[in-house]
Formats: C-alpha cells, sequence, structure tokens
C-alpha cells in the first residue's frame, strides 16, 4: 500500500514502508495529478542475506493515453514503457537512490531479486520529486 505526501511543491509516494523483499514484484501503476520532474527513487535496506543476494529497482515512465487504450480495449499485455531506468545491483544494506531524467505523470516501479534465499529487510522505497508547474 503506497502513501502520497506533498510539502512546498515536493511529492513523495511511499512505495515500500519497512517490508522484507524475498521475490520480485511490481508496484503500480501510479498516476500523479500533476506531472513531476527532478525526481529520485530512494531506497533504504536494512539487512541483507542469503546466498549471492541481489536486488534492482526499476523506474519505469508509463505514456497514459497507451495505458488507456490497453485497459479500453482489453488488449493482452500493457504498453512498454517510454522511459525505464534501474538502480546497480543492490547487494548490501544502505542508502541507494535512482534519478530519473523525464518528466511523468505515470508510472511503476519493479524489484527483481536474485541469489538463493534472498532476503532484504527492514526495505523502504519512494518517489520523491518536484511538482512541474
Amino acid at each position: 500500500m503506497s502513501s502520497r505526501m506533498f510539502i512546498n511543491g515536493l511529492v513523495e509516494v511511499s512505495v515500500v514502508a519497512n517490508a522484507d523483499i524475498t521475490a520480485n514484484a511490481t508496484y503500480g501503476p501510479f498516476i500523479e495529478p500533476e506531472p513531476i520532474e527532478s525526481a529520485v527513487v530512494a531506497i533504504s535496506v536494512g539487512g541483507v542475506s542469503g546466498t549471492s543476494p541481489s536486488l534492482t529497482v526499476t523506474f519505469n515512465a508509463i505514456d497514459p493515453y497507451a495505458y488507456n487504450y490497453y485497459l479500453a480495449n482489453g488488449l493482452s499485455s500493457p504498453p512498454n514503457p517510454y522511459y525505464t531506468v534501474s538502480s546497480s545491483s543492490i547487494t548490501a544494506a544502505g542508502g541507494y537512490y535512482v534519478s530519473i531524467g523525464v518528466v511523468f505523470t505515470m508510472w511503476s516501479l519493479s524489484v527483481t531479486v536474485s541469489g538463493t534465499s534472498p532476503s532484504f529487510t527492514n526495505t523502504f522505497i519512494s518517489l520523491i520529486g518536484r511538482v512541474s508547474r
């Protein structure tokens, strides 16, 4: 469950809050009421366990018109994102971020986990950006 907060022209969307990540997942799509620019995905991992664990977080900017067409016409798969950027492989506890280089209104995040019995504990993932005016 995500939460959204607006402060002085900034938006923060908390996507993962104090969760253990052990498998691949997709969050979203999220639709912003106004375009977002100068954004980052902030990632905080409290602990890592398993054999050769790796976590990659990917931001996807989605064309809302193409997505609405997909929904309205019952197409078999959603449209490809028009912009994608991923974190480097996260293998240790710590703070990480991914810079987003486009203005967007619709987006999703995906996490990819690999290794044997990987676990990324006490994990927080948020999008923080400036509302474009």
